[in-house]
């Protein structure tokens, strides 16, 4: 899992202040600064939009009602349209004070809280991204990437969010993803610089040397948590992880490519271990969503691969072997985890939960 030179260069640029937006050596003309202020502005408006966006997806995917009910956005208890002074993102909803208009029934904070995040999330991207002007003149290929990298993050919160609440990670979401990763990767090559084949040189096309990055990225992701989900059926002998969870690595799989993907499981299993844990005892019940720890580890070492890298291969290990306190750490987090697996297990079964009649949604 040793990660490219370049690719390492690339994403983390940032720590080391190259590609920061306001270094004082780069920002030297008034013009630029308020350029780069407007673009942030803009990224951020964009952001709240996309979030009210997500909204809808949300909601709609679930119920199969996305494309059927129409364009406009309708109130989900009464069915009234929703006009458009009501419909503005985070400001409505505190303007009527968290009830709808037309019927009073309370707002659920999740709308203005998904519009927040996005925002927010678009915001990290552009400093990130940034500078993206060249004094007055765009950078066009850093915004085609920040596009990208924005759709890329929404789809992964709407999945994660409608995984949390209905335990699905759809289809809608995942073959379009996958198909527009593969394509993504023959555009725009350098998404794949630093991945086993484009790395290697042994193709001189670009493009096709991504490709099959972004292939194999799909097909390792999307194979690993599939047999992860084989293990556990013949262990627990029932369905441990649904195929929505298969088909959500293989379209993240196929953005941060074969290498990417495998670190990414590795950080959303030990983050699953913990959170998921604690997630399962608050609830009673041990089947917590996988998807949301999934797109954790993704999003984490899609921009921060070298960082998530060191602290997992590297220095967690010599902490182990050099600590005094690494080795009863290991065994009390062990023995912990089985107690808490066999209290839930015991939970279940005083609830009178059958294990065989639970089939893992997708």
């Amino acid at each position: 899992m040793h990660i490219g030179r370049r690719r390492m260069d690339r994403r983390c640029a940032w720590a080391r202040g190259g590609r920061h937006a306001f270094r004082l050596e780069r920002v030297v003309a008034p013009g630029r600064i308020m350029m780069e202020a407007m673009t942030a502005t803009a990224t951020v408006l964009v952001g709240l939009i996309v979030g009210s966006f997500l909204n809808v997806v949300i909601l709609r995917l679930p119920q199969g009602s996305f494309r059927s009910a129409g364009s406009r956005s309708h109130c989900p208890k009464c069915g009234e349209l929703i006009r458009a002074k009501d419909n503005i993102p985070v400001l409505s909803y505190l303007l009527l004070r968290g009830r709808a208009r037309c019927c009073k029934s309370s707002i659920h904070w999740r709308y203005p809280v998904i519009e927040l995040l996005t925002a927010f999330a678009f915001f990290l991207l552009y400093l990130f991204h940034a500078p993206l002007t060249d004094g007055y003149v765009p950078q066009l290929p850093t915004l085609a990437r920040l596009a990208v990298d924005a759709c890329f993050v929404s789809a992964i919160l709407a999945a994660s969010v409608i995984d949390l609440e209905h335990r699905i990670l759809p289809d809608a979401i995942n073959y379009p993803g996958l198909v527009c990763g593969l394509a993504i990767s023959l555009l725009m090559p350098g998404l794949h610089s630093g991945d086993w084949v484009s790395a290697s040189g042994a193709l001189a096309n670009a493009p096709m040397a991504s490709l099959i990055d972004a292939a194999l990225g799909a097909g390792i992701g999307a194979g690993a948590i599939y047999s992860i989900a084989l293990v556990g059926k013949l262990v627990y002998r029932t369905e441990a992880m649904g195929l929505g969870d298969v088909k959500f690595m293989a379209f993240t799989g196929a953005f941060v490519g074969p290498q990417s993907v495998l670190l990414a499981m590795l950080l959303a299993v030990l983050v699953g271990a913990v959170l998921g844990l604690i997630a399962a005892l608050r609830s009673g019940d041990p089947r917590t969503p996988f998807g949301p720890f999934l797109a954790i580890g993704v999003l984490a070492v899609h921009f921060y691969e070298q960082v998530v890298q060191k602290a997992l291969l590297e220095d967690f290990p010599l902490w182990l072997q050099t600590s005094p306190y690494g080795l009863p750490v290991m065994l009390l987090v062990c023995v912990l985890s089985i107690v808490a697996l066999l209290l839930l297990r015991r939970i279940r079964l005083d609830a009178g939960d059958d294990d065989s009649e639970y089939d893992a949604p997708e």
